[in-house]
């Protein structure tokens, strides 16, 4: 998805929405009208982006941080060196996906001004890039929010921190379906489980949300020769 970083650089974007170019194949079909109908379950409205579950007194705010990580972008060094040789360049990519990361930043304190929600959920990729301490310094008086972080990359399942409760709101939850040979993470996920009165419990590592130990198994399909 070379493109993803430096629409700017298409001949023809796949749409504009007020002024802005889109180039990603893997955002929605109203920034990219040539994704197959059949994907439709797989939900990814924009870089960055927020939604309300009122019900649930619950906000998600998902934010792009890929410039921090931009020499490993691409999947592997092909990916890398196409995305940066269609886009004019590693400071072409730079400069556009700063442009996405401060933007993220500024939906984190517009959140926290206009939102409501006792619990808020910030996602993104990367271990140590939440910017929980931007929402919470933007909070107004009054406003009381319990704020939890989630975030991959590293093929693990475990808690790097824990709120005045004693519940896990630092979130690694990078072993999805196990990953990668030679050695095979624990496949897991993380649960969170939200109450009536605001607070939260999380579960990250115990058998309920975990495979066993040395159960997955890496396989690959080799070409013939």
């Amino acid at each position: 998805d070379p493109f993803a970083g430096c629409p700017h650089m298409m001949l023809r974007a796949l749409s504009s929405v007020g002024g802005q170019a889109y180039g990603a194949k893997q955002l929605n079909r109203d920034k990219n009208p040539s994704r197959p109908a059949n994907t439709e379950k797989y939900w990814l409205p924009d870089y960055n982006y927020h939604y309300e579950l009122p019900e649930a007194d619950l906000e998600v705010i998902a934010l792009d941080t890929n410039v921090n990580s931009i020499a490993t972008l691409g999947g592997d060094w092909h990916g890398n060196s196409e995305a940066f040789n269609t886009c004019g360049g590693e400071g072409q990519v730079w400069n556009f996906l700063e442009k996405v990361y401060r933007s993220g930043r500024a939906l984190l304190r517009e959140r926290a001004q206009a939102g409501t929600a006792r619990t808020v959920l910030i996602l993104q990729h990367y271990p140590g890039a939440c910017q929980k301490e931007v929402f919470e310094a933007a909070l107004p008086p009054g406003r009381k929010v319990n704020v939890i972080c989630a975030y991959g990359h590293v093929h693990a399942q475990q808690c790097n921190g824990w709120n005045l409760q004693g519940q896990c709101n630092m979130i690694l939850s990078g072993g999805g379906g196990g990953c990668c040979a030679p050695e095979i993470a624990q496949a897991g996920f993380a649960a969170v489980s939200l109450d009536d009165a605001g607070s939260f419990r999380t579960d990250v590592s115990s058998g309920e949300v975990s495979m066993p130990v040395g159960s997955c198994h890496w396989k690959r399909r080799l070409r013939q020769a």
